[in-house]
């Protein structure tokens, strides 16, 4: 990822938020905002076998703060803490 000499650019970040919902597993993004971002978090979702059921996409300055409401193939949000923790990194390695 490229910036501007001089300006540190902070890591992107994704958080499961546990209990936001009752009907889809919320992820939050947040990353240096830049062209394709919602495209490489979408295909890393979708990798995974989800579906986004609603998003919220804001950019802050420089910075996406995009969330996902996704579910899997059943239309369940995900509980399994290892499908969790996977989602987690496929989303931050479409990140980097």
């Amino acid at each position: 990822m490229r910036g501007r000499p001089g300006v540190t650019v902070p890591p992107p970040r994704v958080m499961i938020l546990a209990d936001a919902s009752r009907t889809a597993t919320v992820i939050e993004v947040r990353a240096h905002d830049r062209p394709g971002l919602l495209w490489r978090v979408g295909q890393a979702l979708g990798s995974c076998g989800l579906q986004v059921r609603a998003a919220q996409v804001d950019t802050l300055g420089a910075e996406a703060v995009d969330v996902f409401y996704v579910v899997d193939e059943e239309g369940l949000p995900l509980e399994d803490p290892a499908a969790l923790a996977a989602v987690r990194e496929e989303v931050l390695a479409a990140l980097r």
